[in-house]
């Protein structure tokens, strides 16, 4: 029996940080048997671009829930809307909440590189994107989501996240996601209290990352579209749907970055330039992380298994 669109279900929202890897992450976690993912992987119900549309929009993505399966949304501009602790909350109290936390300055500079290469109506300097910002619009409907970079933000917005689920938030380091991808999806399994399903033998390690793809702009600008979205969800079987994308992802990965990729990669002097911006947030991150890689939003380090695999 599938749970109705009006009931709320047990949920776990990836916050943010953006550039931090849920790509990655929804690649995977749709494979576990106890998570059940959304064909759109951001769905941006919880901040200001889709909350318009309403509870029962959001929960109709999950029609086909199981009994014993936790919804899960991938969608990391929440970090950057003040109001989605609240609105994640009003919907279920007890939401699990993962947050990726990203050095602050190479944050900063990789959201600018990545949107200044996607032809995004961006700042046109580095210096201008740190001072100015960004307003991000998907919809006529929807509102605005503000990407700005001032020094001590970093740390408002996580204190929000503490405070609004304590120990149902998990924060992680970024650096060491990078190294250590099975050692978090093992770690999130934990955190959930569902049963292990990724080990070595089904953990290939992907890149699932833009920067690392074949360069297939016309099939992204016509996947992004809402009417292509809505459309695939309204007809095509969800079992299709997440195996195209699957499909999609592994043919659009290659072994080394693509040709475009270094026009994303920023440079040791773009993160010098954001970090004199952002002293004070870069050092809270850094003290963060200086004794363990991961925590719950109580301050308590969160436990990790003792096989996991490192990439170097």
């Amino acid at each position: 029996m599938s749970v109705q669109p009006s009931n709320p279900f047990p949920l776990l929202v990836v916050a943010g940080m953006p550039r931090a890897g849920t790509t990655f992450l929804y690649h995977y976690l749709q494979q576990h048997p106890s998570i059940y993912l959304a064909f759109r992987k951001e769905i941006d119900y919880f901040n200001a671009h889709y909350h318009f549309k309403g509870r029962d929009w959001f929960a109709s993505l999950f029609r086909g829930i199981k009994p014993g399966q936790i919804a899960g949304d991938l969608s990391p501009a929440c970090w950057n809307d003040p109001q989605a602790p609240e609105w994640i909350r009003e919907f279920n109290p007890d939401t699990k909440v993962i947050l990726c936390l990203r050095d602050p300055a190479e944050f900063a500079v990789s959201l600018f590189r990545q949107k200044n290469h996607s032809h995004y109506d961006v700042p046109p300097t580095l210096e201008k994107w740190l001072h100015d910002g960004y307003e991000s619009r998907l919809t006529e409907k929807g509102g605005p989501v503000f990407f700005t970079f001032h020094d001590g933000e970093f740390e408002q917005k996580l204190d929000a996240y503490k405070k609004a689920f304590g120990e149902n938030l998990l924060i992680y380091d970024f650096s060491f996601f990078t190294k250590n991808q099975l050692t978090i999806l093992q770690a999130i399994e934990d955190f959930l209290g569902i049963d292990p399903y990724f080990d070595e033998s089904n953990f290939d390690n992907l890149r699932i990352n833009a920067s690392y793809r074949r360069n297939i702009k016309w099939l992204y600008a016509i996947t992004a579209q809402e009417w292509f979205r809505n459309l695939f969800e309204r007809y095509v079987p969800r079992t299709w749907a997440m195996r195209a994308r699957a499909i999609f992802d592994r043919i659009s990965v290659v072994g080394e970055p693509s040709k475009d990729a270094s026009k994303v990669r920023h440079t040791p002097e773009e993160v010098t330039t954001a970090r004199e911006i952002l002293p004070t947030s870069c050092a809270a991150f850094r003290e963060i992380f200086q004794d363990h890689p991961i925590y719950t939003g109580d301050g308590k380090p969160f436990a990790l298994r003792e096989k996991a695999v490192s990439v170097d």
